[in-house]
């Protein structure tokens, strides 16, 4: 069975790591089209104790504005761990979500600094403060709403593409961006089931965990699957 081109919208710099890596595991047509891009903002906040990151956008940006290295730093996903630690953060702990990273940090930590974009879901660092941890939270980086390419258009027009979908934000821009008449050539996996919620069309699958490596699992999993919708779990 011949695979599904790929359509990959996330943030550019993520987008490209993550063709080489389906690249080498044999996929062959990847088309990058952000429906979100990263920019990162004027200046840097004042962060005297240690550091929250939820994305790795925040680790990057910190580079980008030049954040001093050696800072604690809680963290959440391996992915997020990863540029975190070469952005310089020590980092202390790596929690699957934010409402384990709520749990996670001890109750000694430093005043604690959620390093986030304009756009957030929830509110760490009040849950932290709930939990008598001092905690606030500094906009690192704005996430700039993109309009789907021309070439993501044509994509669509030829039969099913596979889309994995990572954030609701940009599940929610592909609702808004794709065609009525294109979304049934939208062939979806999505990270978690708040992704598949705002997902324009009911996905083939949903990761068996929210983070990177399942995530690769599925999509893999059903590059090959037969193009039809429908929602099933990976594991």
């Amino acid at each position: 069975m011949q695979a599904m081109p790929i359509l990959l919208t996330r943030p550019r710099a993520q987008s490209e790591a993550l063709a080489e890596t389906l690249r080498a595991a044999g996929a062959e047509r990847i088309l990058i089209a952000p429906l979100i891009e990263i920019v990162p903002g004027d200046r840097l906040p004042d962060v005297p104790g240690g550091a929250l990151l939820t994305s790795a956008n925040a680790a990057r940006a910190w580079t980008t504005l030049g954040g001093r290295p050696g800072l604690p730093a809680w963290v959440v996903g391996p992915g997020t761990a990863s540029a975190a630690r070469a952005a310089g953060f020590d980092v202390r702990g790596v929690a699957p979500d934010a409402t384990a990273l709520a749990s996670l940090v001890p109750p000694d930590a430093p005043p604690l600094v959620h390093l986030r974009g304009t756009v957030q879901r929830g509110d760490l660092a009040g849950a932290l403060r709930a939990r008598g941890i001092p905690a606030t939270d500094a906009v690192l980086y704005d996430q700039e709403a993109r309009s789907l390419t021309p070439a993501a258009r044509a994509l669509l027009e030829e039969g099913p593409v596979l889309v994995p979908l990572y954030s609701p934000r940009t599940a929610a821009r592909l609702r808004t961006e794709c065609p009525a008449a294109l979304t049934g050539h939208l062939r979806v996996v999505a990270l978690s089931d708040a992704v598949a919620a705002e997902s324009p069309v009911l996905p083939l699958a949903v990761a068996a965990t929210p983070d990177g490596p399942a995530m690769l699992r599925a999509i893999l999993a059903n590059l090959r699957a037969s193009p039809v919708e429908g929602r099933g779990r990976s594991v």
